[in-house]
């Protein structure tokens, strides 16, 4: 195990991530359907990496990182339903997030490329699951997996590619996504001035570039043209990206909110 101490740096092993390994494409078909909360251990995954003289007994996998070299994405988690105060995650069996609650993100997990069974719970709860949805990573990514309520098929997971672009000092950069279910299509003004046109549910618009410092925003309806928010003060930070994440609930008297998260693009390293 010493060896193992000493080279840790150049590392990650299956106890280190919060995520389980990924699963082959056969893998994912052979997931048994009877229970989404046991974990499920492909062994084919397994044999890619090297167990670098881990004793026999040791159910460790030890996965190499090298710089450029490694594929591996980071994805996190937003709780953006209305409906559910509160919700468990598991992936491919293990859980990975414990009660998180509408309007909250998980931390980015490192991830590797590969297939994964989404199932999504009302937290404290192992059956009849809100959704269950399938996904395949690939590297060199950033994601947000926004948990949504159940559209057609089922589904409830919609994936967000996030920005990897270099981004410049002495710019802000900002786009905005539309995960409110019964929102009206929607018209963005950033300080008075029409940005985006049109925006309806599940659309992700593209970054823009702004100068930093405060602004103001708001929301129309596109088709009568009056307002559903206002927010006078988002202060944006040069050489930093930012998602405007629109929830809510219309007929809910807190109506729609904005959130507005740093993205990984600032922090995350590859």
């Amino acid at each position: 195990m010493a060896e193992f101490q000493n080279a840790k740096k150049w590392w990650e092993t299956s106890d280190d991530l919060v995520m389980p390994l990924p699963l082959t494409e056969e893998g994912i078909r052979n997931l048994p359907s009877e229970s989404l909360t046991e974990e499920f251990v492909d062994q084919t995954i397994r044999n890619l990496y090297p167990g670098l003289n881990l004793p026999q007994n040791v159910n460790i996998t030890a996965i190499p990182i090298i710089p450029g070299i490694t594929l591996f994405s980071y994805i996190r988690f937003f709780n953006a339903n209305p409906k559910e105060d509160g919700v468990d995650i598991y992936i491919n069996g293990k859980k990975i997030a414990t009660n998180l609650l509408y309007r909250n993100f998980t931390e980015y997990f490192k991830t590797f490329p590969g297939y994964y069974r989404v199932a999504v719970f009302p937290t404290g709860k192992k059956k009849n699951p809100i959704c269950v949805n399938y996904m395949n990573l690939i590297g060199y990514r950033i994601y947000t997996a926004a948990i949504t309520s159940a559209g057609e098929g089922g589904g409830c997971l919609e994936m967000i590619n996030d920005n990897r672009r270099l981004l410049k000092k002495n710019q802000s950069y900002i786009r905005f996504v539309q995960l409110s279910e019964n929102a009206p299509r929607l018209d963005v003004y950033l300080d008075n001035r029409l940005i985006i046109s049109d925006l309806n549910y599940r659309e992700v618009s593209r970054y823009m570039a702004v100068e930093p410092g405060m602004h103001s925003l708001i929301l129309r309806d596109y088709l009568s043209g009056l307002s559903v928010l206002e927010d006078p003060d988002i202060t944006l930070k040069g050489g930093k990206a930012y998602t405007v994440y629109i929830v809510g609930d219309m007929t809910d008297r807190v109506g729609l909110q904005v959130i507005i998260p740093l993205e990984g693009v600032t922090y995350l390293t590859f």
